[in-house]
């Protein structure tokens, strides 16, 4: 692949990369860095790339693993959960805002504990307002199977908070 292809691909594509990693980081100096380094891996591995697949696609999936890579190795994933949480209990009022601050850090731990194939598709559904579909296309999957994973993960949740107490005290 020559250069001139290759900054094709980086034009073409680089918009989408940015986006999906700041869908995974929320915080764009990190989305840009992981982009970057998406980029770099493809371009050291561009022999590699067999096209059986749309360049799109294999750029996406080199960017899906830098991405759960970071966010594994840094922990980043409870932060974001909590932070998430944060800022939708701010549009409740303030007497509100100060119960159910408590309330979200105690649920965002017990989603932490779920298996991250459950806590992906659920963060991905409920958070971020992902369809079935985008998602199974996210993750490379069926449709049927992020259904599932939806149905498991929140048995599994609900399970988890009635061990912990979280739903009785607040009556889910």
């Amino acid at each position: 692949m020559n250069s001139q292809t290759f900054e094709d691909i980086l034009h073409t594509h680089g918009d989408f990369i940015l986006r999906l990693c700041y869908t995974y980081t929320k915080d764009w100096q990190m989305a840009e860095d992981l982009t970057q380094d998406t980029f770099l891996r493809f371009y050291g591995a561009q022999e590699q790339f067999r096209h059986e697949a749309d360049v799109r696609t294999y750029l996406y999936r080199i960017a899906v693993n830098r991405c759960k890579s970071y966010l594994a190795s840094w922990r980043h994933k409870q932060t974001q959960l909590i932070e998430l949480g944060q800022k939708l209990i701010a549009r409740e009022d303030v007497a509100l805002q100060v119960e159910r601050k408590d309330e979200s850090k105690r649920v965002y731990k017990e989603i932490e504990k779920l298996p991250v194939k459950y806590r992906e598709v659920l963060v991905f559904y409920h958070y971020f307002d992902w369809t079935t579909a985008q998602i199974a296309d996210l993750f490379g999957c069926s449709e049927n199977t992020v259904k599932t994973r939806l149905r498991r993960g929140r048995q599994q949740l609900g399970q988890l908070l009635k061990k912990g107490g979280v739903l009785d005290e607040f009556n889910y």
